[in-house]
């Protein structure tokens, strides 16, 4: 179980403090239990950083695509990989031509699974939660924790102005940029868009320049927190708000 602390007026879920210091642990654990022998994934570092670790102890063969874009500080952390320019494309065919286990998460039901774990521990920690912000890629992450938190709660999907194909379904209220200090929120292929838009409350998008290293976390985490100082003027977030800490700084 990650730490809940209290953070002022909020509290932090800290899945920055996983083994390998990412949410993604939640997932791939579970994925990487099953009776394979090969795997692969692409990833913007957090998860291909999860996946070796756990392939590892578990003695499966991994091959790891990432793009061009990849955070250099992550791909440090990375044993072996195959940079691309359609990463997710090239894994699925390397899943298809050598029968790999395709470690993707929005695909894959067992990572929405592995989420659910971060609800239970929510309801555990904080009963009284009545709202959550959590920064959104594909939005896997935020589905699964849906799953198994009360309906009373207010989920709300905070991405960044240079891509927000999910937020902005909820929020107008922005300028689109071009870049972001957020590098692990890229996700283009959004296979589950309709079931996260309808578990979230609403959607909050956030300017660059909005985003603060107030939290010492990474840029997605205080992305969140800088989603929940947006949000406070115009929702009712409760007493008890929630940031998901999504992965340590790196």
């Amino acid at each position: 179980m990650t730490p809940l602390e209290n953070f002022g007026p909020v509290y932090l879920k800290r899945e920055d403090k996983n083994l390998t210091g990412s949410a993604k642990d939640r997932s791939l654990d579970l994925q990487t239990q099953q009776n394979i022998k090969k795997a692969v994934i692409s990833s913007s570092g957090n998860a291909a950083i999860s996946a070796q670790y756990f392939c590892k102890l578990k003695n499966i063969d991994l091959t790891v695509f990432v793009s061009p874009k990849t955070n250099p500080h992550k791909l440090k952390l990375i044993n072996n990989y195959t940079t691309s320019n359609k990463p997710v494309s090239d894994a699925f065919k390397f899943a298809k031509n050598t029968g790999a286990y395709f470690l993707r998460q929005s695909t894959d039901p067992i990572a929405l699974l592995g989420y659910q774990q971060i609800g239970k521990e929510l309801v555990l920690q904080c009963p009284k939660i009545t709202s959550l912000f959590v920064p959104v890629g594909s939005g896997t992450t935020l589905l699964g924790i849906s799953q198994t938190l009360p309906k009373s709660v207010k989920i709300f999907a905070v991405q960044p102005a240079s891509y927000c194909p999910i937020a902005s379904h909820f929020d107008k209220n922005f300028t689109p940029e071009t870049t972001t200090v957020t590098d692990a929120l890229s996700a283009k292929l959004l296979p589950l868009k309709s079931k996260v838009i309808s578990a979230c409350f609403s959607g909050i998008v956030v300017q660059d320049l909005e985003v603060k290293n107030i939290i010492d976390t990474s840029p997605e985490g205080n992305l969140a927190y800088a989603g929940y100082l947006k949000a406070i003027k115009n929702h009712p977030v409760g007493d008890y708000p929630v940031i998901l800490l999504t992965g340590a700084k790196r």
